[in-house]
């Protein structure tokens, strides 16, 4: 929730442009990945196939940004 909160005051309600700004870029990619492995955690209530299933869908996740990152380079 609380990625949720910062993205929706970062880019709703004040504006501000932190993409171009790398401390801020990283601060936000942390939270987002921080937020997606807490969702992890509640998937792991529903029993361990469903904490298997978003730890690989995690990792493909990662997979994809990073690779994303390296071919636009954004």
């Amino acid at each position: 929730m609380g990625f949720i909160i910062i993205e929706l005051f970062l880019d709703y309600v004040f504006k501000v442009d932190f993409r171009n700004t790398r401390w801020m870029t990283i601060t936000y990619v942390m939270l987002f990945f921080a937020g997606t492995g807490g969702m992890i955690g509640i998937a792991s209530q529903a029993g361990k196939l469903w904490a298997i299933l978003a730890i690989i869908l995690f990792f493909i996740m990662t997979t994809l940004a990073f690779v994303q990152r390296a071919k636009t380079g954004m």
